[in-house]
């Protein structure tokens, strides 16, 4: 009996101790996984007008009227990566969705059928066309009004978040650097002024994480610096986010990552990769070049010729929004002497042809057309160079530049749980089996006697 008691007091010791270990995530709500709801399923989700071409990998919804290959003939084709599954869970299967009227030159459904409520041909009749592949005029499967009431109280809400991870600037006066060390979330908070004077923005959190970084302000203009483009941590380097030439890691960490601009009421993208899911719900956005690796949400969109969506959309896990609270005021960025990564030859083979924007002729597919060079691993550029989006049907690895070690940057890259024991817990742990050896020790020497 006395040994079962000294048992029962170790137990009790030590799990008080262990109980002192801080929470996992310092979001401190539960998890909803399929945050976006609906609008999670498009890489483009609009919900009044928009002006495409080029084309977009996923699906693509929009609420009220939508030009696509209109001007200058570009075409526009949609759906060119979407799976069996995708489609499956999109609402009435359509790949393209348009509540008002379609003005159509040259658009290509590669996967998929639309609906919209007036399909008009813009091609002049001069041997173009205006849809290729399976449309029907008809009322909308999606209701925007109500998904976007969501989309803003979730934007709302989430801006409230507690950052835990940190945000640097860099001593060249261009770089910004967001550290995070939670295992689950990271969340960043950013005034939009401060997010424009990034020239380079580097992102380091742990592989399986999901990222949120609050951008406060009305209006954030990616072309300001200009900014040249996102760098992502993953196995010891920073590499330069462009397409699918990365590691699974590197992949897993932009496919969790979500830009919220709650207060925006215009958002202005340039050329370079912008990755990750991009939740702009009151704001008119315009895409000026480039691509985003990821999908976006915004109130109307306008983009030029070249501009694209690709097929990543968010697989992220962010915390439940019932009431939205405070929205949390940004801290300017803390300066820090963490020099710029130095440039690493890249070992990545050549990227193949990848698919392009539409024929002038129906065929059910695009033609296929080289469309740039890929981006590498090298040092970013002092000012950024229009390049065109790489596309690829083989996933390889790339390197990048290792960053040197700071007080704002942990060293190494292995994953974290969040929840890790400090010395003190540790200390008391110890403290507490040491005790509750002595108290064995006591219990056998009482019975041997």
């Amino acid at each position: 009996m006395r040994t079962s008691a000294a048992v029962a007091t170790v137990l009790a010791v030590t799990g008080a101790a262990l109980a002192w270990a801080p929470t996992a995530s310092a979001a401190g709500t539960e998890c909803a996984v399929d945050p976006l709801g609906t609008a999670g399923l498009y890489a483009e989700f609009v919900e009044k007008d928009s002006v495409r071409h080029a084309d977009s990998e996923g699906a693509v919804a929009v609420g009220g009227d939508a030009a696509f290959g209109t001007a200058n003939r570009s075409g526009f084709s949609v759906g060119s990566r979407l799976t069996d599954a995708d489609l499956a869970r999109l609402p009435g299967g359509h790949s393209l969705v348009v509540g008002g009227t379609l003005k159509a030159n040259g658009v290509v459904l590669v996967k998929g059928s639309g609906t919209a409520g007036k399909v008009v041909d813009a091609s002049a009749g001069d041997g173009g066309f205006g849809v290729d592949g399976p449309i029907a005029e008809g009322p909308s499967p999606v209701d925007f009004g109500a998904e976007f009431a969501k989309l803003r109280t979730l934007s709302a809400g989430w801006a409230g978040e507690r950052p835990n991870g940190e945000t640097a600037g860099g001593q060249d006066g261009r770089s910004l650097y967001l550290t995070g060390a939670d295992a689950e979330l990271n969340v960043f908070a950013l005034s939009a002024a401060d997010l424009e004077k990034a020239g380079e923005i580097y992102l380091k959190v742990p592989v399986g994480s999901s990222t949120l970084v609050n951008v406060i302000g009305a209006s954030y203009d990616m072309t300001a610096k200009p900014t040249s483009g996102v760098w992502i941590s993953e196995g010891g380097a920073y590499v330069q986010d462009d397409y699918d030439r990365h590691t699974d890691g590197h992949k897993s960490i932009r496919s969790k990552l979500l830009w919220n601009f709650p207060q925006a009421e215009t958002v202005t993208k340039n050329s370079s990769a912008w990755p990750g899911a991009i939740l702009a719900p009151r704001a008119a956005v315009t895409m000026t070049s480039g691509h985003i690796n990821g999908s976006l949400i915004a109130e109307s969109l306008d983009t030029a010729p070249g501009a694209e969506t690709h097929q990543m959309n968010f697989t992220g896990c962010l915390p439940r929004v019932t009431t939205p609270g405070p929205v949390v005021t940004p801290e300017t960025p803390k300066p820090t002497d963490t020099p710029a990564p130095s440039a690493t030859p890249s070992t990545t083979a050549p990227a193949p042809e990848g698919t392009g924007s539409p024929s002038a002729t129906p065929s059910g597919q695009p033609s296929a057309t080289p469309s740039g060079t890929p981006a590498g691993s090298t040092a970013p550029p002092a000012a950024p160079e229009e390049t065109e989006e790489t596309e690829e049907t083989e996933e390889t690895e790339e390197t990048g530049a290792a960053p040197a070690p700071s007080a704002t940057t942990p060293e190494g890259d292995l994953a974290t749980t969040g929840s890790a024991i400090g010395p003190g817990v540790i200390g008391a742990a110890v403290g507490a089996l040491l005790l509750g050896g002595g108290f064995l020790a006591f219990a056998k020497r009482r019975r041997r006697a």
